[in-house]
C-alpha cells in the first residue's frame, strides 16, 4: 500500500513532464522554431514551409536567407526557398554546416563575410533551428551585437532545442574554444 502511495506521484509528474515536452517540441514545430536573434536585423529557424517562410518575410522585413544546410539543388524544400526568395526580392545565401562537425577557418571567413554583405534583416536556418543555427546565432551576438561568449551561448541551448550530447556537441566544442581574432571583433555593424 505504501508502495502505490509512493508510485502514483512519480508516475504523475512523470506524466506531466511528458506532456510538457510533448507541447514544446509540438509548439517548436509548428511555428517552425523561429526566435529574434537581433530584433530588426537577425532572425533564425528550422527549416520552414512555404506558408512558414512566406510569412515571416513579410512580418519581419527579412531580406535575406542564410541557409546552413548547404546547397540541395533539386531537392522539393530547396527549389521551393530558392523560388520564394527570387519572388519575394530575398537574397539567399548557403553554406553547408554539419551539425555533428566543428567549422573550419573557411566556414568562419565565410560566415563573417555574410554577416558583413547580406541584407538585413537576415533569417538564418537549418533543419531543425536548434544546432547549427543556434551557434551561427550565438556567433552572430559575439561578432555583431559584440556581447561576450558567455552570454551568446544562451543562443546554443535547449530553449531552442539543442542538446549538448551526442554527435551535436560538436557545436558546443567549436564554440568553446573559438577564438573570435581581432579582425572580426572589429567587425564594424551598420
Amino acid at each position: 500500500m505504501r508502495r502505490r502511495k509512493f508510485l502514483t506521484p512519480v508516475l504523475l509528474l512523470s506524466l506531466l513532464l511528458a506532456v510538457l515536452a510533448a507541447s514544446y517540441l509540438l509548439y517548436m514545430e509548428e511555428w517552425g522554431n523561429f526566435h529574434t536573434i537581433t530584433p530588426g536585423e537577425a532572425y533564425r529557424s528550422a527549416q520552414l514551409d512555404r506558408d512558414e517562410l512566406e510569412y515571416y518575410i513579410k512580418k519581419y522585413g527579412i531580406k535575406s536567407i542564410l541557409n546552413l544546410r548547404g546547397e540541395n539543388t533539386g531537392k522539393p524544400w530547396y527549389v521551393k526557398e530558392l523560388k520564394i526568395s527570387k519572388a519575394m526580392n530575398v537574397v539567399h545565401y548557403d553554406i553547408s554546416l554539419a551539425a555533428s562537425r566543428e567549422l573550419n577557418d573557411n566556414d568562419v571567413h565565410r560566415l563573417v563575410e555574410i554577416f558583413k554583405t547580406a541584407p538585413r534583416p537576415i533569417l538564418i536556418h537549418c533543419m531543425s533551428g536548434a544546432d547549427r543555427s543556434g551557434l551561427v546565432a550565438a556567433m552572430w551576438k559575439v561578432i555583431v551585437d559584440k556581447e561576450s561568449k558567455a552570454e551568446a551561448s544562451r543562443q546554443l541551448s535547449i530553449r531552442y532545442g539543442h542538446m549538448p550530447i551526442g554527435k551535436t556537441i560538436a557545436m558546443d566544442h567549436f564554440f568553446d574554444s573559438w577564438k573570435p581574432n581581432n579582425a572580426i571583433l572589429l567587425f564594424d555593424k551598420r
